[in-house]
C-alpha cells in the first residue's frame, strides 16, 4: 500500500510542463502571485515567532513579580507586533487568494485555447476513431483549472512546509521527544491519501467508456432530436433501465473505494489523536514536576494544534498535487496530439489557374484498424470546369474518395496530383481553399441564416449581396424571405426565440454555404437527397451557371441527375469498375446501365 519514492516524485515531471503554461498565460500575474505568497509566508512565520517571544516573556514575568510591572510595556509591544504581523498575514493572504483566482481564470482560458487549437488541427482520422472520445473525454475531465491548481497547491505546500518547519523548531525547543509524535500525526495520513488517490485515478480511467455511454443514454432521453422516436417506439423505460444499471455500477465501485479509504483514515486519525493526548499528558506531568514551564505547556497546545492542522493541509496538498499530476497527464496526452497531415517544410505554391486539374493515380486507402482496404487502384481525373459524377451502391468508397480529394486523409498507395504535383507538397490549408464541399452529413449551425451561409467562406466580408447570391443559386432565397427576420432569423431555439426549418431547407442552406466560397472545385455529396423533385429539377436545370462554371465532383444515387455530368465513374467495392459519359455507359450495358434502367423502370411503367 505504501507508495514508492518514484511515485511520490512523479509530480515534479508535471511541474516542468505546467510552469511554462502559467508563464505563457500571464507572466505578470504569475510574478504577483508568487510575491504575495512569499509575503504571506513571511508574515505568518513572523506572527508565530512573535507569539513564542510573547509567551516566553509572559512566563518570565509571572515568575518574577518585581519586574512584572516594568515588563508590561514589553508585553504590550509584543502584543502590538504580533497583532500587526497577524493583520498583515490576513491582508496578504486575501490578496494572494485574489491573485490566485485571477491567475486560475487566465490559465483556464489559455488551456481552453490550447485544447481548441489542438482539436481543430487534429487529423480527421483522430475524430473517426474511439481514441477521440476517450482522449478528449479524459482531457475535459482533467479540467482547464488543473494547471492553476498544481501551482496553487505547490505554493500552499511551500507555505505550509515552511511554517511547519518553524513549528518543528519550536517543538524541539520544548522537548525533542514531541517530534516523533508530529510525524505519527502526519505521515500515515499522507501515505493513505497518496495510495487512494492513485487507486481512484486508475478506476476513473478505466470507467471512462462507461461514463461516456451513460452520458450518451442521458442525451438520448433528453435530446429533442430523438423525442419523436422515443415516444413512438416507447424506448423510455428501456433506456432508463440501461442508464440506471450503468450509474449503479459506477456508484457501487466508487463507494467501495471510498469505504476502504474511510476505514483507514479513521484508524490513522485515531492513532494521531492518541499520540497527541499522550504527549499532552506527558508534558503536563513534566510541568507538574517542574521540568517544564507553564509557557511550554501553553505553547505546545497552541502550536501542536496548528501543526496538526498544517500537517493535514500538507497531506491534502501533496495528495492533490499527485492527483493533479495524474489528471494533467490526461490533458497533456490530448495536447501532445500532432496531425500527421502537416505543413511541408517547403510547400509548393498552389497554381492560381489550373491546366490539368486533379488526378488520382493508382490510389489505395485503408482506414486505421480496418482489415480490408476501402479503396484500391483508383484512377480518376477532374479537369478545370469539368463536371464529374461518382455512382455506386452504399459502401463502395465514394465518400472516402472525397476525403482523400480534400486531403482529410492521405493515400496509403499511389498519389493524388494537382497539375502534376503531388498534393502532399502543398500547404494543406492552401490546397483545401480550392474546394467548396457539401457533405452528406452537413452541419446545421445554431446561428442565423446569414451566419450559416457565411461559414462557407468565413474569410470573406459576409456582405449581404454575396450571401444573397449564394442563397439564390442554392434555391434558398425564396423560403428565407418568408422567415420572420429574413437572413437575420436565428435557426435555433437553444439560445434565442428562433425558427425551426425543414431538413430540405437546411440542405439548401448547406448548398448556399458551398456556393459562397470562390473555389476552383465544388464537391457535392448527395446534394439533393432532402429536396423535393421540383427543387431538384430547378437546381440542375442550369447547374453550370449556378456553380459559375467551376469544376465539380458530384455523388448522387439519382441517376437522372447524374446524366448531365461530363464524365461518370462507377464504383464497386472500392474500385472504379466503369467510366465514361452517360451515353457511353448506357451502350456498354454494364453496372451503370443496370442501375439506370432499374431507376427508370417505375417511371416508364407510369408513362405507359
Amino acid at each position: 500500500m505504501i507508495p514508492s519514492p518514484r511515485t511520490i516524485l512523479e509530480p515534479l515531471g508535471t511541474l516542468r510542463r505546467v510552469l511554462p503554461l502559467l508563464w505563457a498565460s500571464s507572466s505578470k500575474c504569475a510574478l504577483l502571485t508568487t510575491f504575495l505568497m512569499v509575503l504571506e509566508v513571511g508574515f505568518g512565520l513572523a506572527a508565530l515567532y512573535l507569539l513564542k517571544q510573547l509567551v516566553d516573556l509572559v512566563t518570565t514575568l509571572l515568575g518574577d513579580e518585581a519586574t512584572a510591572a516594568q515588563g508590561m510595556e514589553q508585553v504590550l509591544g509584543y502584543v502590538a507586533l504580533t497583532g500587526g504581523a497577524t493583520l498583515a498575514f490576513m491582508v496578504t493572504r486575501a490578496l494572494s487568494n485574489l491573485a490566485k483566482e485571477a491567475q486560475a481564470l487566465l490559465v483556464a482560458d489559455y488551456i481552453d485555447g490550447k485544447v481548441h487549437e489542438r482539436a481543430v488541427s487534429a487529423d480527421l482520422a483522430f475524430y473517426e476513431s474511439p481514441r477521440y472520445f476517450d482522449t478528449l473525454e479524459r482531457a475535459r475531465e482533467s479540467g482547464n483549472q488543473r494547471p492553476a491548481q498544481v501551482i496553487g497547491n505547490l505554493m500552499m505546500l511551500s507555505r505550509n512546509g515552511l511554517m511547519l518547519a518553524a513549528v518543528v523548531v519550536l517543538l524541539v525547543s520544548i522537548d525533542w521527544l514531541l517530534l516523533p509524535v508530529l510525524l505519527v500525526a502526519i505521515l500515515p495520513g499522507l501515505l493513505v491519501r497518496l495510495h487512494f488517490t492513485r487507486h481512484l485515478y486508475d478506476w476513473q480511467r478505466r470507467r471512462t467508456q462507461m461514463e461516456r455511454k451513460a452520458s450518451y443514454l442521458d442525451w438520448l432521453m433528453t435530446s429533442n432530436l430523438h423525442a419523436k422516436e422515443l415516444r413512438i417506439y416507447q424506448l423510455g423505460d428501456h433506456l432508463r433501465a440501461q442508464y440506471a444499471k450503468l450509474r449503479g455500477q459506477i456508484r457501487r465501485e466508487r463507494l467501495q473505494i471510498t469505504q476502504r479509504r474511510t476505514r483507514l483514515e479513521v484508524v490513522v486519525g485515531s492513532a494521531a489523536a492518541i499520540a497527541f493526548f499522550t504527549s499532552l499528558a506527558y508534558l503536563a506531568w513534566q510541568t507538574a514536576e517542574g521540568h517544564s514551564s507553564v509557557g511550554d505547556l501553553v505553547l505546545f497546545m497552541l502550536i501542536f494544534q496548528r501543526a496538526q492542522t498544517m500537517g493535514q493541509e500538507l497531506v491534502q496538498q501533496l495528495s492533490k498535487l499527485y492527483e493533479d499530476h495524474l489528471y494533467m497527464g490526461l490533458l497533456f496526452e490530448f495536447l501532445d496530439i500532432r496531425p500527421e497531415i502537416a505543413e511541408p517544410n517547403h510547400p509548393a505554391a498552389v497554381p492560381e489557374s489550373l491546366r490539368e486539374g486533379i488526378r488520382f493515380e493508382k490510389v489505395g486507402f485503408q482506414y486505421p484498424g480496418s482489415a480490408e482496404p476501402t479503396l484500391s487502384d483508383i484512377d480518376l481525373s477532374i479537369r478545370p470546369g469539368q463536371v464529374v459524377a461518382l455512382v455506386g451502391v452504399n459502401g463502395s468508397g465514394k465518400t472516402t474518395l472525397i476525403k482523400l480529394l480534400c486531403r482529410l486523409y492521405d493515400p496509403a498507395q499511389g498519389r493524388i496530383t494537382l497539375d502534376g504535383v503531388d498534393i502532399r507538397n502543398y500547404s494543406p490549408e492552401q490546397y483545401r481553399n480550392l474546394f467548396s464541399v457539401i457533405f452528406q452529413d452537413y452541419s446545421q449551425y445554431a446561428a442565423s441564416v446569414k451566419e450559416n451561409i457565411h461559414f462557407g467562406d468565413i474569410q470573406s466580408s459576409g456582405e449581404q449581396p454575396s450571401i444573397m447570391t449564394a442563397a439564390i443559386n442554392a434555391g434558398a432565397d425564396d423560403f428565407i424571405s418568408r422567415l420572420p427576420r429574413g437572413y437575420d432569423t436565428p435557426l435555433t431555439r437553444m439560445f434565442d426565440e428562433g425558427q425551426e426549418i425543414s431538413i430540405g431547407q437546411w440542405q439548401k442552406l448547406a448548398l448556399a454555404r458551398a456556393f459562397l466560397r470562390k473555389s476552383t472545385f465544388i464537391i457535392l455529396d448527395e446534394p439533393t437527397s432532402s429536396l423535393d423533385p421540383e427543387a431538384e429539377f430547378e437546381m440542375f436545370e442550369n447547374f453550370r451557371e449556378r456553380i459559375n462554371h467551376r469544376g465539380a465532383l458530384m455523388i448522387s444515387h439519382r441517376l437522372s441527375t447524374v446524366r448531365m455530368a461530363d464524365y461518370i465513374y462507377v464504383m464497386d467495392q472500392g474500385r472504379v469498375c466503369e467510366s465514361g459519359t452517360h451515353e457511353e455507359l448506357i451502350r456498354k450495358r454494364g453496372t451503370y446501365c443496370k442501375l439506370f434502367n432499374k431507376q427508370a423502370f417505375h417511371y416508364r411503367d407510369a408513362e405507359v
